[in-house]
């Protein structure tokens, strides 16, 4: 059983408590990209709103995700198709060798 990690991390000043099976400093640096997002999006000119910002952030992260997933999908369903066409050539191979073998066989008699 994977041990829990109790994480502190801290977005835009805001301590957040996480109990999680991951490493915790794989978790920090989860956050620490976060808080870097938000701060772009709250700071200069153009600055919106925390929640806003989150909501920008969440829906970034989201779309990089479902685009990773499709991908993903994407090259196990090559992978799949490259392996049915390795054994497809395997087995052309093995009957090949059978049937080079069955010629020789009949050559040998004849000679």
């Amino acid at each position: 059983m994977d041990a829990l990690n109790k994480v502190t991390i801290q977005i835009k000043g805001m301590k957040y408590h996480i109990t999680t099976k991951e490493d915790a400093a794989y978790v920090v640096g989860l956050a620490h990209k976060i808080d870097e997002s938000v701060h772009e999006l709250t700071q200069g000119p153009k600055a919106v709103s925390l929640n806003e910002a989150l909501v920008l952030v969440a829906m970034n992260y989201i779309d990089s995700y479902e685009k990773a997933e499709k991908q993903a999908d994407s090259l196990r369903g090559q992978i799949a198709e490259y392996l049915e066409d390795a054994a497809k050539a395997r087995l052309e191979a093995s009957e090949a060798r059978r049937e080079l073998s069955k010629l020789e066989r009949r050559l040998g008699g004849k000679g």
